[in-house]
């Protein structure tokens, strides 16, 4: 029985990159970071988790209700349980409760190239001001906002991130506020591959492409061209849009509308 049980369960998909998006929500979204004292006790509880399976931690947010965390690991699923298991006990005895604090196992999303992961940041960071609670991400300290340039206010928090990816990018810190702060298309229509069972795999997806253009990039194909292929591997291949959207050099955005309106 345990075994079927296993079998039905959702594989998780890996990266070759290693960098995870993970995000967990409380249950029925009731409010679990009642104070300050709660947020510290969770960034140390990943702090801890973190330097035991030597994770980096590119980004992070803590909401009332919920949290965010990119990450780079080989251990995924130990890392969170750790954590996990840490906070919610040190939780239940100051809250007197019992029990589980969210719905089901979190729910993690692979990045897997610099803009995928750049543009998750962006979109961690943003979640205090996309709900109103301050008009700037740096404006916000439950955040990793204020942990990339020492020229920033230097955080308080126990958790420290790996600013090598956002430093390597942006050249200063008013490069990084601006972007932050610019609107951004693909940022709105960021969506997170959640875990399913994953049909083919990156590696897969390349092998059968290169097959096809038989010696040609794809930066000789047409726009029709990038299209029809599109339609052809998302029938064929069962690809997620977000593997296409790689695969192609294209946003997710055109993924989507293209196979919606062929």
């Amino acid at each position: 029985m345990r075994r079927e049980i296993e079998a039905m369960r959702k594989r998780r998909i890996i990266t070759e990159t290693g960098v995870y998006h993970i995000y967990q929500q409380a249950n029925s979204r009731i409010i679990i970071f009642y104070d300050n004292e709660d947020k510290e006790k969770f960034l140390k509880c990943v702090a801890r988790s973190a330097k035991i399976f030597s994770i980096e931690v590119y980004a992070y947010v803590i909401m009332d209700n919920h949290w965010h965390l990119l990450v780079k690991t080989n251990h995924l699923s130990d890392f969170v349980s750790n954590y996990m298991v840490s906070y919610v006990k040190w939780y239940n005895y100051k809250h007197k409760k019992a029990g589980n604090l969210c719905n089901g196992p979190f729910s993690s999303s692979p990045k897997n190239n610099l803009n995928n992961i750049l543009n998750c940041i962006k979109y961690i960071l943003n979640n205090p001001v996309k709900s109103n609670i301050v008009n700037y991400s740096c404006d916000y300290i439950w955040s990793s906002a204020n942990q990339y340039y020492e020229d920033i206010i230097n955080s308080k928090s126990s958790l420290r991130i790996n600013d090598s990816v956002v430093k390597s990018y942006f050249s200063s810190k008013k490069e990084f506020e601006i972007f932050l702060n610019t609107p951004n298309g693909e940022l709105d229509d960021f969506k997170e591959e959640k875990d399913f069972c994953i049909k083919i795999t990156n590696s897969q997806l390349a092998d059968k492409l290169k097959s096809i253009l038989k010696g040609r990039s794809i930066y000789e194909l047409t726009r029709e061209e990038i299209k029809n292929y599109i339609i052809l591997f998302a029938s064929e291949t069962k690809a997620s849009y977000i593997q296409l959207s790689n695969l192609f050099q294209v946003s997710y955005t055109f993924v989507r509308d293209t196979i919606h309106h062929r």
